[in-house]
């Protein structure tokens, strides 16, 4: 069947996308052709000094610039009532949660979930569909500015007006030096705090119920509610030399963040938009769900011409690496001296106050502390040493 499903209530918009097949579709959101940034870098000696690599993992690694062209992302993930259309018409099995094989009103507009990889492809298929790579999704959910969570580089959405003064202050940076990093301000209003509720859910909810979740592009419920599978196995990035058995052709790679992580509290970390998951394709649960991507024809992709090139958003991503590696260099460096310098005094000091017996046990206590604020120094001292080297490769012509 190549028939389209029809959508649920709240997947719905007031701008009608074209689709491959010519025929409106609401609930499709255009991803217009250009680079973005993809993946977040992470080193051993960065430590937690760079913002972007506080809760980054090592499979995320190295940051890197992508090039994709048009396509349709759906603007919410599948949901019960589209799903069972699906398994009426094609007999499929039904999630084994539905009772009777049936959905239940209140289920209708929730996320589908407990599928597992090869039912949301079997799906998308039917629908004239497909899964989204870990590129597409990646981009319609971050944008191309490399924003650490759909809404921004904080973890609490912005207020309304501060939304507001910063897309001004970025559309003026972007028109001054061609791209610039996005920064978002912390929240400074009870506003923000309430729609981050919106995000923060302890259950499923139904879709459209998290606007404050919505990525740059539109796409909705980008964290907060479920896991999405991809068409992708899990592999390393190019480049990436950090070794893990799961690599190869044995797990699918998840996306999104689930209310479950709100529940675990680990929702900070798993939200961001570069994480990645993974679970073999036969894995379901009650928090995995997915949403589908549509493919442009030629003839259409002419008429959105690419908003920003590789090779500008590159040496951006260069810079910016640039930068990141002196900030380590500088407050490594610093770090250094200052541990180096209260490891020779409480050393000293310690081993005065041993040569009194009366004082021997508090010396040997301070001694302590001065051995391992020594060992701090030498970590920060390795981690100059590796910054250094990074920054005479990155110096090097290309």
């Amino acid at each position: 069947m190549n028939e389209n499903p029809p959508r649920g209530q709240y997947a719905r918009s007031d701008i009608t996308r074209p689709s491959p097949n010519g025929t409106p579709d609401p609930d499709a959101i255009l991803i217009p052709p250009s680079a973005f940034i993809m993946g977040t870098d992470i080193e051993s000696f960065y430590g937690t000094i760079l913002p972007q690599s506080k809760h980054a993992k090592p499979d995320e690694a190295p940051m890197h610039v992508v090039f994709l062209g048009p396509y349709l992302v759906d603007r919410y993930p599948v949901t019960n009532a589209e799903y069972e259309v699906f398994v009426q018409a094609t007999g499929h099995q039904p999630p084994a949660h539905w009772k009777n094989g049936k959905v239940s009103p209140e289920q209708a507009n929730l996320s589908v979930v407990r599928v597992s990889w090869s039912e949301a492809n079997a799906y998308a298929r039917w629908a004239g569909m497909r899964l989204p790579t870990e590129a597409e999704w990646e981009k319609a959910a971050r944008g191309a500015d490399g924003r650490i969570y759909p809404w921004g580089n904080e973890f609490e959405p912005l207020s309304v007006t501060e939304e507001s003064d910063t897309e001004q202050k970025r559309t003026k940076e972007r028109a001054g030096s061609g791209f610039q990093w996005f920064r978002a301000s912390k929240p400074k209003s009870d506003y923000a705090s309430s729609r981050m509720k919106q995000v923060l859910t302890h259950r499923l909810t139904p879709v459209g119920n998290r606007p404050a979740a919505a990525s740059p592009y539109g796409m909705q419920e980008a964290a907060g509610n479920v896991w999405e599978w991809t068409a992708d196995w899990y592999q390393p990035y190019t480049g990436n030399t950090h070794r893990r058995r799961d690599y190869g052709e044995a797990h699918k790679v998840l996306r999104g963040g689930s209310w479950l992580e709100v529940c675990d509290e680990t929702a900070k970390q798993y939200f961001r938009c570069a994480n990645r998951l993974h679970a073999p394709p036969n894995y379901t649960t009650s928090n995995v769900g997915f949403r589908c991507v549509r493919d442009i024809t030629p003839e259409e992709a002419q008429a959105y011409p690419a908003q920003i090139s590789a090779e500008l958003l590159t040496k951006y991503v260069r810079q910016e690496r640039l930068k990141n590696l002196r900030t380590v260099l500088k407050r490594a460096r610093t770090r250094c001296l200052q541990d180096f310098a209260i490891a020779a005094i409480l050393i000293g000091g310690a081993c005065y106050a041993m040569m009194a017996h009366r004082l021997a046990i508090e010396g040997f206590m301070v001694s302590v502390i001065g051995v391992g604020l020594l060992f701090s120094a030498g970590i920060n001292f390795w981690r100059q040493w590796k910054a250094k080297g990074q920054l005479k490769r990155h110096k090097r012509p290309r």
